[in-house]
């Protein structure tokens, strides 16, 4: 099974031996990589829509798979019992739905090892969320996928050691380890941030609600800048 760029580097994420969910699964390429490469012994793989659903449950049994593979119809964690996975994959998803994922179910949340997380969207509040909620995040990494870069969070249970809040929503570990990605990553934000910037101070008349989303943007960019400046 070839994955792609995305999905390799979060294979790689993946302990070995592990007894992992992914959630969100489509097509099974995960859980039928992690099995086929001896990395995993048994893998749920979870999916809410019954197409997916449909597609991966064949794509396991085409591969002779089945008694490795579990396919389950369900909502997020919920087709999970406590205890029953060490590593919970949540990648292709916004970051809020991801956050909703985790909440919905803590239960079973509380029993998992480690989460790895990989947003489309809203990563920067994905992260300030999992550090006000006694989450770490223990790794992070960034890859590039037909021009565009995605982020890999990997999140364990316990303390996030206290940063500055342009450095934790950018993302604490590719700072302070100057991920080889990292400056055209920040390259990115910072256009998004100056294009926000501009259309904001284009308007005539600005609320009260738009001046504050003023100021919040100029802080943002000064701290994305002033990182950028330092690499």
């Amino acid at each position: 099974m070839n994955l792609s760029p995305r999905l390799q580097k979060v294979a790689s994420l993946v302990p070995p031996g592990s007894i992992v969910a992914d959630i969100g699964s489509d097509h099974a390429f995960l859980p039928v990589y992690l099995v086929e490469e001896g990395i995993c012994p048994r893998v749920i793989a979870g999916e809410i829509n019954e197409k997916p659903y449909l597609l991966a449950s064949s794509q396991v049994e085409k591969r002779g798979l089945a008694d490795h593979i579990q396919v389950r119809w369900g909502d997020g964690l919920q087709v999970l019992a406590p205890g029953e996975a060490d590593v919970v994959v949540l990648a292709g998803m916004g970051g809020r739905t991801i956050k909703k994922i985790l909440c919905d179910t803590p239960e079973v949340t509380e029993t998992i090892r480690r989460f790895i997380l990989q947003p489309m969207t809203e990563a920067e509040e994905l992260r300030l969320w999992l550090s006000r909620h006694y989450f770490k995040i223990s790794a992070e990494v960034l890859v590039e996928e037909k021009g565009r870069i995605y982020e890999v969070i990997v999140a364990e249970h316990g303390l996030e050691p206290a940063s500055t809040e342009v450095t934790l929503t950018l993302g604490p570990r590719l700072v302070a380890e100057e991920h080889p990605l990292l400056r055209q990553h920040l390259d990115v934000l910072i256009a998004r941030e100056r294009a926000i910037l501009a259309q904001i101070e284009g308007r005539a008349g600005l609320s009260r609600e738009n001046w504050e989303r003023l100021r919040a943007v100029k802080t943002r960019l000064a701290g994305l800048e002033g990182i950028r400046a330092c690499l």
